[in-house]
């Protein structure tokens, strides 16, 4: 039956009206929004203006001339600053406190440090880059985090910051050129009940931690800090590229999901190859900044190490999760040399237990 002019005339301001109401309600949302990010920039100028900035130590290292200049780097990931590990709890397997967070971690800094000292003996090596691969607080994502937490995570994100801070004040003395490449997005940090992807780099105290480490040490003139609010990021480090990222979008269970590690690591080199492969003329070398030599992950706290994709451990070490899933690895962070043409060598994972 065919519609009169009256009928659809109704139709047409009935939709009208709830297209005019859903666009009033975004464009409340979008307000809201803007709000909320003009706070966050307030927010992040206030955090500016009370962080005091670290006195850099003088630099001590002279910069080598001669002969093939190799490239260090180091990778800090889930010091789980503010959580707690009672060791009877698991056997004897483990124990952890903020003071064993902060002599770790201040231990693998000055152990890296001595092991370049021993490697330059026979290479030249400059400059270093330092990895940071998130959860460098406990954050308070479950209930008995809440609970078993040493104190607030207001207080985990100062001094995860200031112990960040501490480790490049630590190894900046001796190199030339200290870059830090700091990922935003893990799962310890965030800020939502359930892991988001949209905007997760920003919606993190792990950003938070970045951003005030970096006010640490911006006296530090051969330090640069970048800060990426993203899931996932390839860093160009001497003459290679790496794909980083927390690790905690690598869908698995029952432990380390070795399957799905390599699954994503697959993923993103078939996705990358197809785009670079597709790319014409000048095209090219823009695109060839997303391919990547490997994938460099933590999240898992164990180390693992592949031609195609590496995991750093963690300076906790074993906790009750790991413990009951019969998960048990000695706390360790790693750091590996890098030749322009020939690549990664020489990798070492630091045991930090002792």
């Amino acid at each position: 039956m065919p519609i009169n002019e009256n009928e659809l005339r109704s139709r047409h301001s009935e939709t009208s009206d709830v297209l005019r109401t859903t666009i009033k309600e975004k464009d409340r949302i979008l307000e809201e929004y803007r709000r909320e990010h003009g706070r966050l920039e307030v927010f992040f100028e206030d955090i500016k203006a009370h962080v005091e900035p670290i006195e850099p130590v003088k630099v001590s290292y002279k910069k080598e001339k001669e002969g093939t200049i190799y490239h260090a780097c180091m990778q800090i990931s889930d010091t789980h600053m503010g959580s707690t590990q009672d060791p009877d709890e698991i056997e004897g397997f483990g124990e952890y406190s903020a003071s064993i967070c902060d002599s770790r971690n201040a231990n693998f800094a000055m152990r890296t440090v001595e092991w370049i000292e021993r490697k330059r003996r026979a290479y030249n090596i400059n400059d270093i880059t330092m990895l940071v691969t998130g959860d460098l607080v406990s954050g308070d994502i479950h209930e008995e985090l809440k609970i078993t937490n040493e104190f607030p995570v207001t207080v985990q994100v100062v001094r995860a910051a200031e112990l960040l801070a501490k480790q490049i004040s630590i190894v900046s003395p001796h190199f030339n050129k200290v870059n830090v490449e700091f990922i935003g997005a893990d799962n310890h940090g965030r800020l939502t009940k359930k892991p988001q992807a949209k905007e997760e780099g920003y919606n993190s105290y792990n950003y938070l931690v970045g951003y005030m480490a970096s006010l640490h040490v911006q006296k530090f003139s051969n330090v640069e800090f970048n800060i990426y609010p993203v899931h996932e990021k390839v860093i160009h480090v001497g003459g290679r590229q790496y794909l980083c990222s927390h690790g905690h979008g690598i869908q698995g269970w029952m432990g380390i999901p070795w399957y799905s590690i390599e699954r994503k690591q697959n993923k993103e080199a078939r996705a990358r190859m197809q785009i670079i492969m597709e790319a014409v003329d000048n095209e090219m070398k823009m695109m060839q900044k997303i391919g990547f030599h490997k994938f460099v992950f933590s999240h898992y706290h164990y180390p693992i190490n592949t031609p195609h994709y590496s995991c750093n451990g963690s300076t906790q070490g074993t906790d009750a999760y790991d413990h009951r899933n019969g998960r048990h690895a000695d706390p360790s962070q790693s750091a590996w040399l890098i030749h322009p043409t020939l690549g990664e060598f020489d990798r070492i994972d630091f045991n930090l237990k002792n």
